[in-house]
């Protein structure tokens, strides 16, 4: 019975395969076609190789020889590129376009024959006899086909064929990312029956657009161990969890749209399989109403975008090794044996070890031996009630967070709230059903080991490297800067060519690079200086001494670490590292503020000083005098980090709560007055100074955007430039590389342009603009206005907001003819997919004039005045 039992599974799986199995091919045929068409990574090549890896092996596993030798013969045009760390280039591309477009006829034809053959196929699968431990061979593989299968539940090995000749591998092209580990090679097993996964191989469905968080989410759940599949429609979803059970489910936030029916699926598996299933989705937006939704579709765990993979990761082991230790233990303390060994037998029914003690006071010895990581408490006992051993076991250290359950026929509210004041954490009456008793132990003991977790995890340092935490380095420094008269100074550090590297040796191997270096550094600094993680690609660390000791001690540690050779997966790499030093001296006061005067030292070092250690030091406040003080202020400011900028938002008109400020530059002169960019910015041209205020306000804009994306709140802003930023032909990389250090996305980044500029120097803005596009960052003209010149411009200059003309505000707007002229902007904005944003509001009548016209954004005082405070409510604003 059991042996036709087993062959009926392994028919009901080998159906749902075929049936499966044109869906998995076409998806497979896209993402190939996806990187021969837009670019090769090798990240997405390692993933692609594994998926056909996987696929291939699964068709040998169930006798499907047409599409596995096909499958074959890709995989081993694919194996020497992930295991050299190389790409294709023209011509190997070429030719697997053609085998992909080999796939398009076998999807067809599985099409076609899938439901019948599958069937007849199904029912053909029987099991011979047994004769002398072993089973005969069912399906002759290919060649080479022993290398991908594993040890069954029961299999018989075979000598693998001689391997068929084989082309040379291709040459290596120039190497981008990490492979896949190549699949270590054993000897060929036949299944006879389908062996259940092992409970330490969790398996993840990865409903995926493909996005460069996901592809290196998708690395770090392989590198884990985890079994993967990779989605990327919905309804190919739904068939998935009708055929096969996950662990987890995972749904990108191109997806969110659909969280609902996707819950609906879920809930409908879990009823099925009768265990935990969990949903984590990832969201654009951080906002309650959308992080609720999520949470009533079923969803376990929400991430809200921009995220680090780490914190992903960290996430998603939660959730699927919440049941995979040890069992629950759990004490049951109940003076009725017979009440004790019901509420046993239904516990350890449910996989949970427990511990029953009749006699009260014998449980407090028994506590230590046992550690349970729940009570469960009877409320009268002989000797000592339910309520005075909670007492006395909350006196203990080790157990005060113990979660203890009342468990009781006692009816009377009165005795359930002294019960919970004496700390008790629920109380559950009886006669109690099964399933309600299991359900609360479970659930209390799962949050209580995720609370541990956490709480283990909360230690600001890293046991391993020695790094702390970024959020507690950034508190120490905080609390520095409020000291009397602090000691040190911040060092931050950059990887030199860390985007070479990252390419060169793939994400997993990068991060893994990451972590040996953060451990170097944490080795060879003061036992109480602090070093940790501060982006994707530098450090920081907080070290007493001045500013010649700092220095000395960042060119020590750049020395060491260009002598030290860093190993990962049996390859050597060398690095060498970038520092900027801000000591406290400096006066800065603000940790932002110190951040962005070491960033900026880092790279006036790396461009003028063979020893790519910079410090920062700040000019001397003296008071200016002369025919133009402005400048010398201005002069004064670049060297101290003096300018400020205030923030003032941007409404949408048409429901949008994306949050957007204009960041506007201010300097504080003598006297306290304050100097606005309009004053600002002609004096600084004129002195040839607007290069360098331009790079303030960028590298403080994203110094802002970093630290809301990490307080899940992403923002976009507005940054004025002048045509200086332009004319740098190295600005553009730049400022994608300073994005890019920062993981943040180019759309959140606006630089504006004025109209009068853009007209004089075309050529100039036309590239540049261009150049900011490949980055994703936006580009908005200032001041425009609806001349056919104006207009023209629109032809040749890639822009996406146009922030009106002053002419377009106040009283003026009452003219019929203003307005309508105002709509031909906004009619012609919107054919060219730009948005329209009217400045200067100062009142309610023009706010609702503008509304008539179509524009897209208001800003003014009337919508807030300008200032530091970036608290501005976007929802309430546009609801």
């Amino acid at each position: 019975m059991h042996k036709q039992d087993d062959t009926q599974q392994a028919a009901e799986l080998r159906l749902a395969f075929v049936r499966h199995l044109p869906k998995r091919l076409e998806t497979l045929h896209k993402r190939g076609l996806r990187l021969c068409t837009q670019g090769w990574d090798i990240n997405a090549l390692s993933i692609l190789f594994r998926e056909v890896q996987t696929l291939a092996g699964a068709c040998g596993r169930y006798g499907l020889l047409d599409v596995g030798e096909r499958l074959f013969a890709m995989e081993n045009f694919l194996a020497p590129f992930a295991q050299n760390v190389a790409i294709p280039d023209a011509a190997q591309t070429e030719a697997l376009a053609a085998q992909l477009a080999g796939l398009n006829v076998l999807i067809a034809q599985h099409e076609e024959r899938h439901i019948e053959p599958a069937l007849t196929q199904a029912a053909q699968l029987t099991v011979a006899p047994a004769r002398a431990g072993s089973y005969p061979l069912q399906v002759t593989p290919p060649p080479q086909y022993w290398k991908r299968f594993t040890p069954a539940r029961t299999a018989v090995v075979a000598t693998p064929p001689s391997p068929a000749p084989t082309a040379s591998p291709p040459p290596a092209a120039p190497v981008h990312r990490a492979p896949a580990p190549p699949v270590p090679a054993v000897p060929i097993v036949v299944e006879q029956t389908s062996a259940p996964a092992s409970a330490e191989q969790r398996k993840v469905f990865h409903l995926s657009d493909g996005n460069a968080l996901a592809c290196e989410v998708d690395q770090k759940i392989e590198a884990a161990g985890y079994e993967l599949t990779l989605l990327d429609r919905v309804d190919e979803l739904k068939e998935m969890l009708s055929m096969f059970a996950p662990h987890l489910v995972v749904v990108d936030a191109p997806f969110l749209d659909a969280l609902e029916s996707i819950g609906e699926m879920i809930r409908t598996a879990r009823a099925r399989l009768g265990r935990r299933l969990a949903l984590l989705a990832f969201s654009a937006s951080p906002e309650l109403p959308v992080r609720l939704r999520a949470m009533r579709a079923g969803a376990d765990s929400f991430i809200p975008l921009p995220a680090q993979s780490g914190e992903v990761m960290g996430r998603i082991a939660e959730l699927l090794d919440a049941d995979t230790t040890d069992p629950f233990r759990v004490l049951i303390v109940e003076d009725d044996r017979s009440q004790a060994i019901f509420a046993e037998s239904i516990l350890r029914k449910a996989g949970m070890r427990t511990l029953a003690a009749t006699d009260p006071l014998a449980a407090l010895d028994q506590l230590v031996e046992f550690n349970p990581e729940l009570i469960l408490m009877d409320l009268y006992m002989p000797n000592c009630s339910g309520m005075e051993l909670t007492a006395i076991i909350r006196e203990r250290e080790a157990f005060i967070n113990t979660p203890i359950v009342f468990l009781s026929g006692e009816h009377d509210e009165e005795k359930h709230f002294e019960a919970l004041n004496a700390g008790g954490d629920d109380f559950l009456s009886k006669p109690i059903r099964p399933k309600h008793l299991i359900s609360a132990v479970t659930n209390r003991v799962r949050r209580a080991r995720t609370l541990g977790r956490r709480t283990q995890s909360s230690n600001p340092r890293d046991a391993v490297t020695g790094l702390y935490l970024r959020a507690h380095v950034l508190d120490r420094l905080n609390a520095a800067l409020a000291a009397d008269a602090p000691d040190g100074g911040l060092l931050y550090i950059e990887i030199d060519g860390a985007g070479h590297i990252r390419e060169r040796v793939g994400l997993t191997s990068f991060d893994a690079l990451l972590n040996q270096i953060g451990a170097f550094l944490a080795a060879h600094i003061g036992a109480n200086d602090l070093a940790a993680r501060y982006g994707d690609t530098s450090f920081v660390l907080l070290c007493k001494g001045d500013a010649q000791e700092l220095a000395r001690l960042a060119a020590d540690l750049r020395d060491r670490t260009s002598r030290e050779l860093f190993e990962h997966e049996g390859k050597s790499l060398a690095v060498s590292l970038s520092f900027g030093i801000c000591t406290f001296d400096a006066g800065l006061g603000d940790a932002s503020a110190m951040l962005n005067a070491a960033e900026r030292a880092l790279v006036d070092a790396r461009a003028h000083d063979r020893s790519h250690v910079g410090i920062y030091r700040a000019a001397p406040k003296v008071a200016v005098t002369g025919a133009e003080p402005l400048a010398g202020l201005i002069r004064a400011a670049l060297k101290a980090e003096d300018f400020q900028l205030l923030f003032q938002p941007m409404v949408a008109l048409q429901g949008d709560d994306e949050e957007q400020f204009q960041a506007l530059l201010r300097l504080r002169g003598d006297g306290g007055r304050m100097h606005t960019a309009a004053e600002i910015l002609p004096v600084a041209e004129r002195e040839g100074l607007a290069a360098d205020i331009d790079r303030w306000v960028v590298s403080r804009c994203l110094l802002v955007m970093a630290e809301r994306a990490r307080q899940h709140r992403p923002v976009r802003l507005f940054a004025s430039q002048s045509i200086e930023a332009a004319r740098d032909p190295e600005r553009a990389a730049w400022i994608g590389q300073m994005l890019e250090t920062r993981r943040l996305p180019g759309a959140q980044l606006v630089l504006e342009f004025r109209l009068s500029e853009a007209f004089a120097n075309m050529r100039d803005l036309t590239t540049f603009a261009q150049a900011l596009r490949t980055y994703d960052i936006g580009v908005s003209l200032a001041a425009f206005d609806a001349n056919p010149s104006s207009l023209q411009l629109l032809q040749h200059l890639p822009v996406n907001y146009l922030k009106l003309s002053q002419r377009y505000s106040g009283s003026a707007l009452r003219d019929p003819a203003l307005r309508e002229e105002l709509r031909q902007i906004v009619t012609r904005a919107h054919d060219g997919s730009m948005r329209v944003i009217a400045p200067l509001i100062e009142d309610a009548q023009t706010a609702s004039l503008l509304w008539t016209t179509g524009v897209d954004y208001l800003q003014g005082d009337f919508i807030q005045q300008a200032g530091q405070d970036m608290s501005f409510d976007f929802h309430a604003a546009t609801a």
